[in-house]
């Protein structure tokens, strides 16, 4: 597969602060990548580097092939890096109507620009609001127009800095529809900023986790899903827990016991004798069978078409949570426990997150 993007050992400092740290990163024709983390993790300064809109300290970066930043004499400017940007701003001509917005970002020389413009319109589902002012429109019509002119340069590479985070939840899911159709359609390959977990579910083909300006871990969403990284990542993926517990070490191996039973989570195996337990909400459930492991029943809530039992493990005092598909009643019941559900971290690490 050719590249979109390469990225190896870029660093980058801002006010005496590392923000970014070894990074290495590919990106494969037509992928489209969400590169995720919290608030100050350095995704925006990473995508910025991208774009040629800051620089590096060191490092290099390639695009489709093409060295167009060597961290030192090498630099080409953003306006000639053949890019697309949509940012959390909408950031379109206010003068302009929107169909004037797209028809001016296509490629000199295009013919019958209006049509052109038009059909991208259309694609973005919003070609009724061509003569409107971006004023006159909704934050999700906005997007749809702002991301119809990104597209309209024809990009090899489109950068998206959190386009859908300031729209309304039913707009971010039509949204994400379309700009996924949208990208597909035009063979080329994306990067979007997003510290939102169905952002990775719903767009991605890989993910890049940043942490502290460091990649803490890049793969697909499953991969993240079934073996995160860190406790940071865990959470994002949707794991409950992040308690702690005690690990009891049987020769090399370290083990977890959960009422009575030994259990080997996920994950490096912790050095000292505590670790934090993350599981996934399936991995605890409700089970007829007699050989389950006893557990009261402390409560259950309604969540979104299911039921959250919390579950207190007798004389361990360890209280787990875990999905049900009908109420549990308060008392004594037997649960499950799957092994390939639980995930364990260094306590200094879970707690640094």
């Amino acid at each position: 597969m050719k590249q979109s993007l390469s990225i190896a050992g870029l660093n980058r400092r801002l006010g005496g602060r590392e923000v970014l740290r070894g990074i290495e990163l590919a990106l494969g024709e037509g992928q489209f990548l969400v590169l995720a983390g919290e608030s100050g993790s350095g995704k925006t300064t990473l995508l910025r580097l991208i774009a040629g809109l800051d620089r590096p300290d060191s490092g290099r970066i390639s695009l489709n092939g093409a060295l167009v930043e060597d961290g030192r004499h090498g630099f080409v400017p953003a306006q000639r890096r053949g890019l697309g940007m949509v940012f959390q701003d909408f950031a379109l001509w206010p003068h302009l109507s929107c169909l004037e917005n797209v028809a001016l970002a296509l490629p000199a020389g295009t013919a019958k620009r209006n049509d052109a413009a038009k059909a991208l319109l259309a694609r973005l589902r919003v070609e009724h609001v061509a003569h409107r002012r971006p004023a006159e429109l909704s934050g999700g019509q906005q997007q749809r127009v702002g991301i119809a002119r990104a597209l309209a340069s024809r990009p090899r590479l489109l950068l998206l800095d959190e386009p859908l985070s300031s729209l309304d939840l039913e707009s971010r899911e039509m949204l994400r529809e379309e700009l996924r159709e949208s990208v597909r359609a035009a063979g080329i390959a994306a990067i979007l900023v997003s510290h939102d977990p169905e952002d990775c579910w719903k767009l991605a083909d890989q993910v890049a986790v940043l942490e502290a300006g460091v990649i803490r871990q890049h793969g697909t969403p499953i991969d993240l899903w079934r073996s995160p990284a860190s406790p940071y990542i865990a959470r994002f993926t949707g794991a409950l827990g992040g308690v702690c517990v005690s690990v009891r070490r049987e020769g090399e191996q370290a083990r977890l016991v959960l009422g009575g039973r030994a259990f080997t989570p996920r994950g490096p195996a912790p050095r000292g004798t505590q670790a934090r337990l993350f599981w996934r909400g399936e991995a605890v459930r409700l089970t007829p069978a007699q050989s389950g492991i006893p557990a009261e029943a402390l409560s259950a809530s309604f969540e979104a078409g299911r039921f959250l039992v919390r579950w207190r493990l007798p004389g361990e005092g360890l209280v787990l949570s875990g999905y049900c598909q009908l109420p549990v009643s308060p008392g004594l019941h037997r649960i499950a426990i799957d092994e390939a559900g639980l995930f364990w971290f260094e306590t200094q690490a879970a707690e640094a997150s």
